[in-house]
């Protein structure tokens, strides 16, 4: 006896976004903690610096990006004492002493001087990549054509979240059609303050790509402006150029890939890079180590699904089948006004797992777990100013 079970993946970030973003746009700011980020000695601001607020455990509470005064701005976390690290790629990181928040409302912005030491990014990254399978003029390359971008990368990230976007969301959902349930697609526009929206860079840098929403819900990110500009994407991956086919308008490609030894679920793929404006058109990446995550996090769930089915019966998992160049997506960058950058399309391929069964008496259930894609995709219509509601 032959049947095919599915097991939901991949629904839990999109459906969320549905249901809470038409309320994003109306909510007021909460209290926010602010500073100001100036070089020690000639108080210079510093700018395009990632401001990571951090427990006394080293965990990141909250991050942002400085933007061009020196000026940063945190949701205000519960009281305690707190650290904060600044990190700017072609710098030493630096790391405050204790900071005590106490109240509610932070009624002065903090001060931060910043000891400011620069470090060819070259000659620091091809010193620190030794593990990558690439040569020190490789990674040259590599990195001066990402020093070329990254000012629209860190636009990109420090984009002010109080405008507001419309967009376009596809995504599968399952109805109840006829006694069982049916797999469909669902396209629904919504106002929301973040195009594509993504776990911080610290959270990817830590515990990668693939995360868990309960006991059987999935969700993967995607290696947006705010991952690609930031110090934790240098550190977990390896640089490289790529050439483009012939005929195509870009005229280069970064290539990235997770480094050796990296066992959560990373990206890897290539940002294809229009070298005359130095501008970023558009990002492919496949999913990695995607078997292992899915074995811990999906399969569990699975067996019980089967057992629950045939009270009595063991059920036996077999191997994932899983081709991971079938996951990933690809992402496309474009100007939308001035120095203002975003992601204008997206389309992501999630693993979800369907099983083969085969069940008798004598063997019990023997489970043959396949993992297939679900495709989310989107699209920004247009961008509403906070101040005049106009939009571009």
């Amino acid at each position: 006896m032959t049947r095919y079970a599915g097991v939901r993946a991949a629904l839990a970030p999109s459906l969320a976004l549905a249901l809470l973003a038409p309320m994003v746009a109306a909510q007021e700011p909460g209290p926010r903690l602010t500073g100001v980020l100036v070089s020690e000695g000639d108080g210079a601001p510093v700018d395009g610096a990632l401001v990571s607020l951090d427990g006394l455990d080293g965990a990141v509470v909250w991050e942002t990006l400085s933007n061009a005064s020196g000026s940063f701005s945190l949701p205000l976390p519960p009281p305690g004492t707190y650290r904060v690290r600044v990190s700017r790629i072609g710098y030493d990181s630096w790391t405050s002493g204790p900071i005590r928040i106490d109240s509610a409302q932070v009624s002065e912005p903090l001060r931060l001087d910043i000891p400011v030491r620069a470090v060819p990014l070259p000659e620091l990254m091809v010193t620190e990549q030794t593990d990558c399978p690439t040569t020190p003029e490789e990674r040259r390359r590599a990195f001066a054509l990402y020093e070329s971008v990254l000012p629209i990368l860190d636009s990109m990230s420090a984009a002010d979240t109080r405008d507001s976007l419309l967009v376009r969301l596809e995504r599968p959902i399952r109805i109840w059609n006829r006694g069982r349930f049916r797999r469909a697609r669902d396209t629904v526009t919504v106002m929301v303050s973040e195009a594509l929206p993504n776990a911080s860079p610290g959270h990817l840098e830590t515990y990668g790509y693939g995360d868990i929403v309960g006991d059987s819900m999935t969700t993967f990110y995607a290696p947006d402006g705010a991952a690609l500009a930031s110090p934790g994407f240098l550190a977990t991956h390896c640089l490289s150029t790529a050439e483009p086919e012939t005929g195509t308008e870009v005229a280069a490609g970064l290539a990235f890939e997770p480094r050796p030894g990296r066992e959560v679920v990373d990206v890897r793929g290539v940002l294809w890079i229009d070298t005359v404006a130095n501008e970023p058109r558009e990002l492919a990446f496949n999913y990695t180590s995607l078997r292992p995550f899915l074995r811990r996090y999906l399969v569990p769930p699975l067996r019980d699904y089967h057992e629950r089915r045939l009270p009595g019966r063991r059920a036996s998992v077999g191997t994932i089948g899983i081709e991971e160049s079938r996951f990933g997506g690809q992402l496309r960058f474009e100007r939308v006004g001035g120095d203002r950058w975003l992601i204008r399309e997206w389309r992501m391929l999630r693993p979800r797992l369907v099983s083969r069964t085969f069940s008798s008496p004598r063997t019990g259930t023997n489970v043959l777990p396949l993992a297939v894609p679900d495709e989310y995709s989107g699209e920004v219509l247009a961008l509403f100013r906070n101040t005049d509601r106009s939009p571009r």
